[in-house]
């Protein structure tokens, strides 16, 4: 399910701005990596939701926190 939302972002970023296309972008290369989160993937969450210039950037954060919190444990680490 994360996956899914990374690649619908990935798909569907304008590209207007830097923190929405290449954060998009490197969190979908990060969970289909296998590798697990770190203080990077944390940092680039941050930095899409308080640094992009669109609604759509903003909220992707919330969007993957909110997943990680609905599944728990299986996704613990990856809300940032």
């Amino acid at each position: 399910m994360l996956r899914h939302v990374w690649e619908f972002a990935a798909a569907e970023s304008c590209g207007a701005c830097s923190p929405c296309r290449v954060g998009s972008r490197r969190g979908l290369e990060r969970v289909r990596s296998g590798v697990p989160p770190g203080d990077a993937y944390g940092r680039m969450l941050r930095v899409m939701g308080e640094a992009s210039l669109c609604a759509f950037g903003r909220r992707l954060p919330y969007a993957v926190r909110g997943l990680v919190r609905a599944y728990g444990e299986r996704l613990r680490g990856w809300g940032g």
